[in-house]
């Protein structure tokens, strides 16, 4: 599995969201595709779909699928992804 990370820009509106509009937020995507090239497109839909913009990748790796997830949000997200083939988290700090 890749895990691609970096930041994207929080275009939603709504009162509920823990993302403010126009911050800037790091996230961590996992895909069963393990090439980055083939799945940018894929990439910038599901980013674009859950409330994302002006993404950027700063980091690729594959993951060592033997390793012990020991964060319950991350484990999740691996789980989602291998399902659906591609899932990830977004941290709650905006990037300054």
């Amino acid at each position: 599995m890749l895990v691609v990370s970096g930041f994207a820009e929080s275009m939603q509106n709504e009162q509920s969201s823990n993302f403010i509009k126009g911050n800037r937020y790091n996230f961590n995507l996992f895909t069963q595709n393990e090439s980055l090239d083939e799945q940018l497109e894929t990439i910038e839909s599901y980013m674009m779909k859950k409330g994302w913009d002006n993404i950027v990748i700063e980091e690729q790796e594959l993951l060592d699928e033997q390793l012990e997830i020991n964060n319950d949000i991350i484990a999740t997200a691996i789980e989602a992804a291998k399902k659906e083939g591609i899932a990830g988290v977004v941290h709650h700090e905006p990037v300054a």
